[in-house]
């Protein structure tokens, strides 16, 4: 999220709220759709990146990360008017039904950058720095419920398939204003713990992605889009850019990676004003294979 955040670190516990989830072995899409109708029916791009086409009111944009249900048939996406404060965001959605999708409709106002848990009936959306929870319950979602309310931040909440949990947040101890770090639990209280050098850095480490196995983080401080892998001691590695084909707007932000680590979407734009931001996509598999064996 491209809006800033300068409060002082006040503490990095917080009371957690429980959520049990039943983490099942994941590889990707539990595809029921036919392969054509996927994404909406667009046809995927190569390794040249191209416009998501979503659907926006006149004088909005789509921008944020995307989240997509496991068997294809849901896409959330975030629609904004501006940056610097955020302005009019929205959360939408498109369903596919009766062999055809339907949509845009809006799910929540005032809340923006959506993304599943593994099992896909709990949504982790926010605003102002703030983390919510919606749970799906036939068919439909409750209203969003604020938690993690003893950070001084909560940007980009997410949940891997081995269940650890990973969240942007200010830390004392951290590397930098705001860190990309660990949560875990102590008896009733979760902290948060810094990912260290050389993933954060002296700055804001903000928007990010942790693909559901682990394997890599993709970033956007470096300064543009990079992507830093695990090692086998669960350190990570310096980020390494994309490159300016894949990140060639002015800066790159709200990146999401489908769980078959096939395709990456994220947004850009080459004008200051916003005025072309899109969510794009492109395919990463190869790229990320590539960078993952580069030495620098």
């Amino acid at each position: 999220m491209r809006k800033k955040n300068h409060r002082h670190a006040t503490g990095l516990r917080s009371i957690f709220v429980l959520i049990v989830f039943s983490f099942t072995a994941y590889s990707g899409f539990t595809q029921s759709i036919p392969g054509r109708n996927l994404y909406l029916g667009q046809i995927p791009p190569g390794s040249t990146p191209k416009i998501f086409s979503l659907e926006v009111t006149p004088g909005f944009f789509a921008a944020e990360r995307i989240a997509i249900s496991n068997d294809g048939r849901d896409i959330y996406y975030s629609q904004l008017k501006g940056y610097y404060p955020n302005t009019g965001e929205s959360i939408r959605k498109y369903s596919f039904s009766k062999g055809k999708w339907s949509g845009p409709v809006t799910l929540f106002e005032g809340y923006a950058a959506p993304a599943l848990s593994i099992t896909g009936d709990t949504m982790y959306i926010e605003t102002n720095f703030e983390t919510y929870i919606a749970v799906k319950k036939h068919s439909e979602w409750t209203s969003p419920k604020r938690i993690l309310r003893g950070l001084d931040s909560a940007h980009y909440y997410q949940v891997t398939k081995n269940g650890n949990y990973y969240i942007s947040t200010k830390s004392g101890q951290g590397a930098g204003l705001s860190d990309w770090c660990r949560l875990s639990k102590n008896y009733t209280d979760t902290i948060a713990s810094s990912l260290g050098r050389p993933l954060n850095t002296a700055g804001e480490n903000l928007d990010f992605f942790v693909s559901w196995d682990e394997s890599f983080m993709i970033v956007t401080n470096r300064p543009r889009l990079g992507i830093s892998f695990k090692t086998d001691d669960g350190s990570w590695t310096t980020p390494k850019n994309f490159g300016p084909k894949v990140d060639f707007g002015l800066a790159s932000w709200g990146g999401y990676v489908t769980p078959d680590n096939k395709y990456m979407f994220y947004t850009t734009g080459t004008k200051p004003d916003y005025s072309d931001v899109h969510i794009y996509w492109v395919r990463v598999d190869g790229l990320v294979d590539s960078l993952k064996h580069t030495k620098k």
